[in-house]
């Protein structure tokens, strides 16, 4: 006969599990971060009190379990995107790189290899995650991709900015955020401007999360590290013009709980930054000094980068909020639309633009997608209104791509098609994790898997058609990757790769 308590405990909190398996993939590793270990704690109290007269030695046992465990492992933060948690030997420590500080570079000029081309901030040059059509051999089993170096970098999830023979991210080293500038033909590095800064959050890492912006013409570049500091610096030499903390003066009420990771955005003379939890939701500083140019939005910022699109007829900085989704002028931040999209869950991919007039918006954690118009009225003023709204696809920590009339995007960790037209998602397959990816041309991808490889996909509404295969890395990478013509750099909080495509 079944003893009732082990079958009641089981059933109860069997149930739960399965309940929040079903609902989304946070809450599968919920389950497993807590209700397995109050099972067995649970089970292991009941085995212990059941009988009497070895009831001490009993509970001595369970004690002495828990002790062990917790004196044996440490959590060591999530596995996956999925948060599903990694466990490590409590004596076992991670390889730290000696510290940067700050590290003058050569005013001289560097050179570009052949076949480089600038992409000098997030997802490309217009931000968008849309590349020219590609100039090099797709075919990477007959053709294979020449690795040029491989180095060792900092914590962090930023990505490369490349313009000419540069190429700028961030990472932490110690206890001091980094900007680095590495020579793109050679893996060296050129200098480095390091701030007293650490950020450091169990569940999604340390270091800095956002990709530097490189103005080509001014030879500057601007980063946002994960408390909020941003930086002016000199191309050539990182050496400081500027630096500005975008939390206080947005008069957040405190950062982000998983760090700043939006990527600064070059409009005009300005250059625009988003805000923390609660507070102003843009703010734009002068390039040349630093001084604030105006402050806009009142519903604080999100983990997606401000983006300059033109909808509607009206060129407008187009900015995830952490409650809403809000267009604004660029001379002076004034709002010209607001959409409600509520949520306690990160906010973190790109508003993507479908036609002239919409813009497909995509979260996770159970707030649905949408597919938004863009209007202006005949009294001038311009709203948006939601097309449809559907639970696919859910990007989490990527940003969906548009081709044709369907948009493609890791969905829950699993690449995923959804027709446009209806929300509805077409297919599911290819498990990929939860990484990044970019549109190349017409009709490819090149998507960043999780696990570190990288893969060329061609879009197909019919089914998953995977053109090439290229083992990059082979650890945890959340970091999105950087194509810079026939140079693709790929890197995670460990190391980083810079690879040359063949040429056709």
């Amino acid at each position: 006969m079944i003893p009732k308590f082990p079958f009641f405990l089981t059933l109860i909190i069997g149930g739960v599990t399965a309940w929040l398996w079903i609902t989304s993939n946070v809450m599968r590793s919920i389950s497993v971060m807590l209700l397995l270990p109050l099972w067995l704690l649970l089970m292991g109290l009941w085995w212990a009190l059941r009988q009497r007269g070895a009831r001490l030695k009993r509970l001595g046992v369970v004690t002495l379990c828990v002790v062990l465990f917790v004196t044996l492992f440490r959590y060591d933060g999530s596995a996956d995107g999925s948060a599903f948690p990694s466990l490590a030997w409590r004596w076992q420590k991670r390889a730290s790189l000696p510290a940067l500080h700050n590290i003058a570079g050569s005013s001289a000029t560097t050179t570009a290899p052949a076949g480089v081309a600038d992409m000098p901030r997030f997802l490309g040059a217009n931000g968008d995650g849309v590349l020219p059509e590609p100039n090099w051999q797709m075919d990477w089993k007959a053709h294979p991709p020449r690795e040029v170096w491989r180095i060792a970098v900092g914590d962090g999830w930023s990505g490369f900015a490349v313009a000419g023979g540069r190429a700028v991210t961030q990472e932490q080293r110690g206890e001091e955020e980094c900007v680095t500038c590495y020579d793109i033909g050679t893996g060296k590095l050129l200098w480095s401007h390091a701030d007293k800064v650490r950020f450091d959050e169990a569940m999604g890492g340390i270091g800095p999360r956002a990709t530097p912006t490189i103005h080509l013409t001014q030879d500057v570049v601007f980063t946002v590290g994960a408390t909020g500091l941003l930086n002016c610096l000199d191309l050539a030499t990182g050496a400081m013009r500027w630096q500005r903390e975008t939390l206080k003066e947005t008069e957040a009420r405190k950062n982000l709980q998983w760090g700043k990771s939006s990527s600064p955005l070059l409009a005009g003379e300005t250059v625009i930054c988003s805000g923390g939890e609660g507070g102003t939701s843009l703010i734009a500083y002068r390039q040349k000094d630093g001084e604030i140019a105006w402050k806009a939005g009142s519903d604080g910022g999100s983990y997606s980068s401000p983006v300059l699109l033109t909808l509607a007829g009206r060129e407008q900085i187009v900015n995830v909020n952490n409650g809403s989704v809000t267009g604004h002028d660029p001379a002076d931040g004034t709002v010209l639309w607001r959409f409600e999209w509520p949520g306690m869950f990160p906010k973190v991919g790109q508003p993507v633009q479908v036609t002239s007039d919409r813009i497909l918006i995509t979260s996770s954690y159970g707030v649905k997608s949408h597919l938004l118009e863009i209007k202006t009225g005949s009294d001038g003023k311009m709203t948006a209104t939601s097309l449809w709204s559907s639970s696919a696809p859910r990007t989490k920590f990527s940003s969906a791509s548009v081709i044709g009339a369907h948009a493609y995007a890791a969905d829950e960790g699993t690449f995923c098609c959804v027709d446009l037209t209806n929300g509805e998602r077409v297919w599911r397959e290819g498990r990929y994790g939860f990484g990044q990816q970019i549109r190349i041309g017409a009709s490819m991808m090149l998507v960043q898997g999780e696990k570190g490889f990288v893969t060329l996909v061609k879009a197909n509404p019919e089914r998953l058609e995977e053109v090439s295969r290229l083992e990059a890395l082979h650890s945890k990478t959340w970091n999105p990757p950087t194509l810079a013509g026939r140079w693709l750099l790929v890197r995670n909080d460990a190391e980083a790769v810079c690879f040359e495509l063949p040429t056709k």
